[in-house]
């Protein structure tokens, strides 16, 4: 994962530690970014190494093939309109193929409205491809408010 994205981390809910060390409270988001802050991928919620794994995958092979896409060979220049175009797409064929619409075509664009009562992860395809390669900053505070339906906090991890 380090040669292609991003690893962080922040810290922007609330959990306690007990005494025996454990997490009591407190939820996760994965982000997947480029080296200037904009997120190619999320993946919302707790998760197994597995579904990570293969997300982490998707998101490698997405961000390549936007710039594989984007890259003018000639000149080895990238076309920002093209790769962002790729990542819409990307982002709307995983959401169509997460809400099981069978109906809509994958370049038929996702909805305006958010997607109450879909998956988290389908509701993250449905912000990335609205808001294709945004920054972290603009881009954590809905997943976790929207998404994970938590508070933001920046106070110090209670112990107790």
């Amino acid at each position: 994962m380090n040669e292609n994205f991003v690893c962080t981390y922040l810290k922007v809910g609330t959990f306690q530690v007990l005494n025996n060390g454990q997490k009591q409270g407190g939820n996760v988001a994965s982000y997947f970014c480029l080296g200037d802050g904009r997120v190619v991928h999320t993946v919302p919620g707790q998760t197994n190494a597995d579904k990570l794994l293969s997300e982490s995958r998707w998101a490698y092979e997405i961000r390549k093939s936007a710039l594989t896409h984007a890259t003018d060979l000639g000149t080895g220049r990238v076309d920002d309109k093209k790769y962002r175009d790729k990542i819409i797409r990307g982002h709307t064929e995983r959401f169509y193929a997460e809400t099981n619409a069978r109906h809509a075509k994958s370049y038929s664009p996702v909805p305006l409205q958010f997607p109450h009562g879909r998956s988290q992860q389908a509701q993250a395809h449905w912000l990335l491809a609205r808001n294709p390669l945004a920054k972290l900053d603009a881009v954590y505070p809905f997943v976790w408010t929207k998404i994970l339906n938590e508070e933001l906090s920046d106070r110090p991890v209670a112990k107790r």
